[in-house]
């Protein structure tokens, strides 16, 4: 594109001299929003039928652009500049990183899918995010939680906001707004796998001086063990570093997305899913071995009828990973169940817990998280049980 690419990652070379960290930092924590849409009356719509001059116009709103997409009968697929977006009949996700206003975009995001969808209404919001290692460079709706929290109550009356995890560690915040719809029978959930401090052969690999391209890439590090047989995938290595990869199962709406800032001083890796062809839970064991975190966080996220879903969180809950301690495990019941869980390495835990945040901004994020409604911990309860 001719669009200047910043990715998630920065633009000089890892592994390099160069500039102080502050001078070249990005951040790779994504801001993820999912949003669902119904109707008040019975008649029928679809999201994909928004034209894609109109989506390229949302994502510049959002300060990112597309760089290729993928469809199939059931999902359209887009990788971007920073991160993804992905579009099927009722439910529109998107994930940016960076210094990116995602929130900015959700008006435009909202008539389009009145203008096109023929939607009146949003049923569902899922507003997630890890805290930012420097909130201070984050636009203004996105330097604190309470600011975005503030935003989208102005569109959702009755939305429920969370924040999971120590304050003094890694944390995760959760905006949540559901509109009571009949019950369904259709099994639903997604697991994320935020990681941190990968490690440093891992690093290199997303690369151009290790890989020529993003197929190359997906095969030395390994993501074709990831994902299940039969997944397609579209990807992208960025120049000089970095990597995103959407992929999808064919006949259905599932996916799986991947994004890599691989420098060291603040790496960042992660993946979400929503398959249900292969176990979860031996899924995280295998995203553990490719990108081998130091740190992780991961939630999953399982309504009623999804029995896979709801057999991750039970392992999540009652299980180790190997070569790692859970240091949080967290439960809450809403229109599904959450379960959010918290690793270290087992070396990491040796040496000690560090502590988000080396600037008088990312300090400020850890205040602001205490004026959130904190979740209750429950201790040798079975999840969703």
């Amino acid at each position: 594109m001719s669009a200047k690419v910043e990715s998630c990652v920065s633009q000089t070379k890892p592994h390099e001299e160069q500039a102080p960290v502050e001078e070249y930092f990005f951040e790779g924590a994504e801001k993820l929003l999912e949003l669902w849409f119904g109707n008040r009356s019975p008649k029928t719509g679809s999201l994909r039928l928004i034209p894609r001059y109109e989506l390229d116009a949302m994502l510049d709103i959002a300060r990112c652009k597309v760089l290729h997409s993928a469809h199939t009968d059931h999902l359209d697929s887009y990788v971007l500049s920073e991160s993804s977006l992905f579009v099927s009949e009722r439910r529109l996700i998107l994930k940016t990183c960076g210094s990116t206003r995602l929130l900015a975009a959700l008006p435009t995001i909202i008539q389009l899918a009145k203008d096109y969808g023929g939607f009146d209404q949003v049923v569902s919001v899922y507003y997630s995010r890890k805290n930012f290692l420097r909130p201070e460079l984050q636009p203004e709706e996105h330097r604190s939680f309470d600011a975005e929290v503030e935003y989208l109550d102005s569109f959702f009356q009755d939305g429920h906001a969370y924040c999971m995890g120590s304050l003094k560690q890694d944390r995760w915040y959760l905006y949540t707004y559901h509109v009571p719809q009949p019950v369904t029978k259709l099994a639903d959930h997604t697991l994320e796998i935020l990681m941190t401090d990968l490690d440093e052969d891992v690093l290199h690999t997303f690369t151009k001086d290790a890989c020529e391209n993003g197929k190359d890439c997906t095969e030395r590090a390994g993501i074709n063990r990831i994902v299940p047989k039969g997944t397609l995938i579209h990807e992208e290595l960025f120049d000089p570093c970095g990597y995103s990869m959407n992929a999808f199962l064919p006949d259905s709406d599932h996916y799986a997305t991947i994004h890599v800032t691989p420098e060291k001083e603040f790496s960042f890796a992660s993946f979400e899913t929503n398959q249900d062809l292969v176990c979860l839970y031996k899924q995280t064991k295998e995203v553990l071995k490719c990108f081998r975190p130091g740190k992780l966080l991961m939630t999953v996220f399982a309504n009623d009828s999804s029995t896979k879903g709801r057999d991750a969180q039970q392992q999540l809950w009652d299980r180790e990973l190997p070569g790692y301690k859970r240091t949080n495990v967290q439960f809450v019941r809403l229109e599904v169940c959450l379960v959010c869980s918290e690793f270290l390495t087992r070396a990491g835990v040796l040496k000690g817990s560090y502590v988000v945040g080396t600037t008088p901004a990312a300090a400020s994020e850890k205040q602001d998280a205490t004026t959130t409604r904190l979740i209750t911990k429950y201790e040798g309860v079975s999840a969703c049980r």
